[in-house]
């Protein structure tokens, strides 16, 4: 794939580094002259000096040919401009940082690939090194008021039974059953079995109640 990530820090030069070793096509464009410099003799990608929001730098870049780019600038204003930028280059594939996520809606509106906020990752990490063993929690929706989690289903009770008579609380579902390495979609007349790791859509605050039902 031919990749431009535009601001180039330490998750920048390091997603650099670990996409230029995998044989994806790297161009970095980096705003920040000594930056870029020092970057250039890091990597094996082209790196050019210049602003990501300007579209003569992205030309230069090899916009009009990339598969993907990635937006990793400190300022959501900077990121949110060159997203509708980028859009207007029919690029299939753009990933955005997301620095203050209470401006995550803004990046959601236009439609890009992803939006990601490192500040969810990280609470998402904390909490589940804190409640290892329980649920873990693979992402966070619409401003932690709901989650994704993957659970274990240890609950003996629950062997057996469908889905639907689980006692699951109303606002949470499970999406996905993994059993045997085989992926089943769940329904209601989905039956349990001890092991089987669930996927589960719930709010957040049924999250604890599911992880109990479930994990006996």
């Amino acid at each position: 794939m031919y990749i431009i990530i535009i601001g180039c820090g330490e998750t920048g030069s390091a997603l650099a580094k670990h996409l230029a070793g995998e044989d994806h096509e790297i161009v970095v464009v980096e705003e920040d002259e000594e930056r870029a410099k020092a970057l250039a003799g890091s990597m094996d990608a082209l790196v050019i000096h210049g602003d990501g929001s300007n579209t003569e730098i992205l030309k230069d870049a090899g916009i009009e040919k990339a598969d993907a780019v990635v937006i990793l600038t400190r300022d959501d204003n900077t990121n949110l401009t060159i997203c509708q930028i980028v859009k207007k280059f029919n690029v299939k594939r753009i990933v955005s940082r997301v620095n203050d996520p209470t401006k995550q809606d803004l990046y959601i509106s236009l439609e890009i690939t992803a939006a990601i906020s490192p500040i969810a990752a990280i609470v998402s990490y904390f909490k589940n090194a804190i409640t290892q063993g329980r649920g873990r929690s693979i992402i966070s929706i619409e401003k932690g008021k709901a989650e994704i989690l993957e659970i274990r289903l240890t609950n003996e009770a629950l062997d057996g039974r469908k889905i639907k008579d689980a006692g699951l609380p109303s606002e949470a579902v499970i999406g996905l059953i993994s059993r045997g390495g085989e992926i089943v979609i769940a329904s209601p007349e989905a039956i349990l079995r001890k092991g089987d790791l669930l996927i589960v859509v719930s709010k957040t605050e049924a999250s604890k109640d599911v992880i109990t039902l479930l994990k006996g």
